[in-house]
């Protein structure tokens, strides 16, 4: 009997693999192709964010469309005297205002859409300081301290997302800061 469950087809992205595996695990790469390799690097992680970026930002845009169009049209069925039971119309939709904005609560798609934004914000930012000191400098000039730097800032950009998101969910809050609804103890 074949399983209706849904299997996990998951194939790892360039950013997942790491750096390892994109410089082909061989010793002795010259520094200006390790340069290079990392900046590809440093591409797919702003690749991986921008999927996600863009994932989020079409869910949020729905549930905001959704909840909108439910939101006035409630207001317009109990607003018209002549349509009979409009009460009867109108609770179900503002039940379904209430249980989409639950579900965006939960699933925090517009703060993650957000977090995502800065995480493809700072990658950029990597980068464009690689390809600058990359083409400014001699092959013979550059420096791997330089390389621990840019691999120091692209760790520091996953640590931050990574740390946000786990401190919002220790706390039960959606990434928005304040805007968030935190647990009573």
């Amino acid at each position: 009997m074949k399983s209706f469950k849904r299997e996990a087809q998951h194939s790892q992205t360039t950013s997942e693999k790491g750096f390892l595996e994109l410089a082909g695990r061989e010793a002795d790469i010259p520094l200006r192709d390790l340069f290079l390799q990392f900046r590809e690097l440093v591409s797919a992680d702003m690749a991986w964010a921008d999927a996600r970026k863009a994932r989020f930002r079409k869910r949020a845009s729905y549930i905001r469309f959704v909840t909108l169009l439910l939101t006035a049209s409630s207001t317009v069925v109990l607003g018209i005297q002549s349509i009979p039971a409009r009460a009867e119309i109108a609770l179900p939709m503002v039940a379904l205002v209430t249980m989409l904005g639950g579900l965006e609560a939960f699933h925090a798609w517009r703060p993650r859409w957000v977090l995502m934004e800065e995480a493809q914000g700072g990658f950029n930012h990597i980068r464009d300081e690689m390809d600058y000191y990359i083409v400014t400098t001699p092959p013979t000039e550059l420096d791997k301290e330089v390389l621990h730097n840019f691999f120091a800032q692209q760790q520091a950009v996953w640590d931050e997302v990574s740390r946000r998101w786990v401190e919002f969910r220790k706390l039960d809050r959606s990434p928005q800061g304040d805007r968030g609804v935190q647990q009573s103890t």
